[in-house]
């Protein structure tokens, strides 16, 4: 337990020595692994209590239905009388049938109580957080790894994963995310501190933190390449934006062109 806080402590200081032990380690990945599985299920726990909490203190359908109609009538008062008129007639009508089917649903019986139902339903919740977090790890982390052999790194694939699995750590921030104000500024704390020790991971995995000896022999300090470490973590994020934007001008010229050619 000690060699797992000391670990921990290490990467969210960025301590490049603590790094390099790890990567060391004979079974790196499955210990990279199982440190993110444990903060996914520490998150998923939260996500529990708030959805198991919500399910069984949620309001009434009556009272949510009372809600929207109150939200609708204030909107109304600033939308001007033509608008106001249509919307009445569009979108509140089909509202209303709406709010039918929603009643005739809830009034079908269900196999198991809403308590029980309430508890599978968090449960899921509680599973599906470490699994879904490994799952976009994987997938980013393999994409960074391409990135990383494109620029000279020499890294293995479970040592990188393994050692870029410890980004994870600064996400149990998000204990906090439901507290309002703060729960979005953790976040976005989280997120960087956790981008920040991917780039550490990688500078460390793939040969671009050099060790720098005493005349001893004594491994004094590491030279690292934050360069490339910096742009294999934001290459694939880069590619993918450029991607996207391709796609989108593809989208409008083939657009206009069918706008152009309808009219002709």
């Amino acid at each position: 337990m000690s060699e797992l806080l000391s670990t921990v402590r290490g990467a969210i200081t960025l301590d490049i020595p603590t790094l390099v032990r790890f990567r060391d380690t004979e079974d790196v990945f499955r210990r990279g692994i199982i440190i993110l599985i444990l903060v996914g299920l520490v998150l998923g726990a939260v996500e529990f209590a708030v959805v198991f909490i919500g399910g069984v203190f949620a309001p009434s359908a009556e009272a949510q239905v009372a809600e929207m109609r109150q939200f609708f009538d204030q909107m109304l008062r600033f939308m001007p009388p033509e608008a106001a008129e249509g919307f009445e007639e569009q979108f509140l009508s089909n509202f209303e049938v709406g709010i039918e089917i929603g009643r005739d649903v809830a009034a079908l019986p269900t196999p198991l109580p809403k308590v029980v139902g309430n508890f599978f339903e968090a449960l899921g919740a509680w599973v599906s957080m470490p699994l879904a977090m490994l799952g976009g790890f994987l997938a980013y982390g393999i994409w960074v790894m391409l990135a990383a052999k494109l620029l000279g790194g020499s890294g293995r694939l479970q040592e990188f994963l393994g050692t870029a699995a410890l980004s994870s750590v600064p996400y149990l921030l998000l204990i906090l995310g439901w507290v309002p104000c703060l729960g979005t500024v953790l976040s976005l704390v989280a997120w960087v501190w956790g981008i920040v020790i991917w780039v550490a991971a990688t500078a460390v995995a793939h040969g671009w933190a050099v060790p720098v000896a005493t005349a001893e022999g004594d491994v004094e300090r590491y030279d690292v390449n934050w360069g490339k470490a910096i742009l294999a973590v934001i290459l694939p994020v880069l590619v993918l934006v450029v991607l996207v934007m391709v796609v989108l001008v593809i989208s409008l010229l083939v657009g206009l062109v069918a706008s152009l050619g309808s009219r002709g």
